[in-house]
């Protein structure tokens, strides 16, 4: 070789310099061994040793990450102590209308009503007016619903299937067949020979039931009566609060804001917010919480939409809509009705990668759910408001039974079967998106009840309501004691107590809980640490400049040498 030209190490023995140079200072306790054993067992005990960590780490490591990936949550549950701000309290007469108070034409639109239901329960119109030939001194309003059928001993034939309502249903997938084919071993099939023994139940779901009446009914009042007319057809207030006391002071009608419910009329709330302040309660016990005493009015109760009497109560929270035909419970008359009320808070965990809820102060469907629910965003009023964009989209018109928008026309009873298409066909998954909200708060309650009033009580408490006025003094004079118990509903609404749940919602693996848990793999089952780490970036920058120099001396070389050629 020429001479000047400096000879340098192979490149193999510079990497290998290299390496060894690592094992013997780098922090990971695996490489040391190896290096440092002068026997070859040894030095293959430590390489098996130090491969199956690396394998068991990848193995951990990899469960983690899909675990973080998952994006699963835990719930934490604490309970806490603190003056809870009492709900607002909604109540409704079972019955929507006070017959007294409608006018001509439309009590003989009920009167036409009941006359159909008679006939359907009866089977058919001839049926029902042969009946009442052949007994003279009853009229055909005088039997209830469910005598009819027995009284008549008539056939319970089933109208033809296009008279019926279309119901909503879904066929057993086939995946699940076989759990009810399990049970069938503990069921006795039906009697299909029985139908005639069904009396007046033959006749739920066909075209004249309750529910079409209703809503034949509510086409009728939203197309022809306005919203004032209909309200003063309702009980009011002042009839139905006869006692109220809060936190043993007294209150009134004063202190109630009335709204109007599609099916209950004329609906009434106590401590609503609507004012500007809400009460809170400071101590537990009936003593400090709301009670009540309201008459129904029995006598003037509409028959076909009322079979139920009493009062339909509702708890909720300020500043929504109150959604009392959907989550309302129903108290009875005669009894005392106390309502234990426990307060709980649930924050879910915000992400689209978690829960996807909607933040406190955002809607979704375009913010047209102010239109329809105004007040605080809740899940159902959003499903709700989904129904009727629908409705108004495939039918041109509002489906009466929900809230109607400004400017909106009410559907026709022409277009009631568009309008009962879009309420069974809907499929919330795919047409609505109502996410569960981030923050909310909800009331659990529980219910006892208890006569009302006893027997050595009722003196002093009716001789208390005669001096109330004379109409609801010749109420309590013409009726027996029996009578005046159907008529009043008592409920007392309190805290037991001021404990309440917090629900919250945290990631079950958070970014920070990742790396602390591959950090304690890699020093369990490799012994490395982030220090580690930075040597092995010290050993590729320390190996890539070996590779740089040798090839940089390689064209050095090769850049130095003679070029010999042979002559001949």
């Amino acid at each position: 070789m020429a001479a000047g030209i400096e000879r340098k190490p192979k490149l193999g023995s510079q990497l290998k310099t290299v390496l060894t140079d690592f094992s013997e200072s780098t922090s990971a306790h695996g490489p040391p061994k190896i290096v440092g054993h002068k026997f070859v067992l040894a030095k293959l005990f430590w390489v098996l040793l130090f491969l199956t960590g690396i394998g068991v780490f990848g193995y951990f490591g990899y469960k983690l990450i899909v675990s973080y990936l998952s994006y699963d949550s835990t719930t934490d549950v604490q309970i806490k102590f603190s003056a809870l701000n009492f709900p607002a309290v909604s109540f409704c007469n079972l019955n929507q209308f006070r017959n007294d108070k409608l006018p001509k034409d439309f009590q003989e639109i009920v009167k036409d009503f009941t006359l159909q239901e008679r006939y359907d329960l009866y089977g058919g119109q001839s049926n029902f007016e042969s009946y009442f030939a052949t007994n003279p001194t009853m009229t055909p309003l005088d039997i209830p619903f469910w005598e009819t059928s027995t009284a008549m001993g008539v056939s319970t034939t089933q109208p033809p299937s296009s008279s019926r309502r279309r119901r909503s249903v879904e066929k057993v997938p086939d995946r699940e067949q076989a759990i009810f084919d399990d049970l069938k071993q503990i069921y006795d099939s039906p009697n299909e020979t029985a139908s005639a023994n069904m009396k007046w139940f033959s006749n739920v779901g066909q075209t004249t039931s309750d529910k079409k009446i209703l809503l034949n009914m509510s086409y009728f009042l939203t197309s022809e009566i306005s919203d004032d007319a209909l309200k003063s057809y309702g009980h009011t207030v002042e009839e139905m609060l006869q006692e109220c006391t809060f936190q043993g002071q007294t209150c009134g009608p004063q202190d109630f804001y009335q709204f109007y419910d599609r099916r209950y009329g004329n609906c009434y709330t106590f401590n609503s917010g609507l004012s500007g302040t809400y009460s809170k309660t400071n101590s537990p016990g009936a003593a400090f919480g709301l009670s009540m005493t309201l008459f129904i009015n029995q006598p003037n109760y509409i028959p076909v939409l009322s079979p139920q009497a009493g009062v339909k109560l509702l708890i909720h929270k300020q500043g929504e809509v109150p959604q009392i035909s959907e989550k309302g419970f129903n108290l009875a008359p005669g009894l005392k009705t106390s309502i234990a009320l426990r307060y709980l808070v649930m924050e879910r965990l915000e992400g689209e990668n978690y829960s996807n809820c909607t933040k406190r102060n955002e809607r979704p469907l375009d913010d047209s759910l102010h239109d329809y629910y105004p007040g605080n965003y809740s899940q159902q009023g959003c499903y709700k408001t989904c129904v009727q964009m629908l409705t108004i989209e495939k039918c041109g018109c509002a489906n009466p039974l929900y809230r109607v928008p400004a400017r909106i026309r009410t559907c026709p009873i022409e277009n009631y079967n568009c309008v009962e298409e879009v309420e069974s066909s809907i499929d919330y998954e795919n047409n609505c998106s109502c996410p569960l909200p981030c923050w909310e708060s909800q009331y659990l309650y529980t219910t006892t009840s208890s006569q009302w009033p006893s027997n050595n009580y009722e003196p002093y408490w009716k001789q208390s309501m005669q001096s109330r006025g004379k109409a609801l003094s010749k109420i309590l004079n013409d009726k027996t004691r029996q009578s005046i118990k159907e008529e009043f509903v008592n409920v007392e609404v309190y805290f037991d107590n001021l404990n309440y749940y917090l629900y919250k919602e945290r990631a079950s693996m958070t970014l920070e809980d990742l790396v602390g848990n591959i950090g304690g793999h890699l020093g369990l089952w490799i012994g490395m640490s982030v220090i580690s780490f930075v040597e092995v970036f010290e050993l590729i920058a320390s190996l890539f400049a070996v590779c740089t120099k040798n090839f940089c001396f390689r064209k050095e070389i090769n850049a130095n040498v003679p070029n010999f050629q042979l002559q001949e």
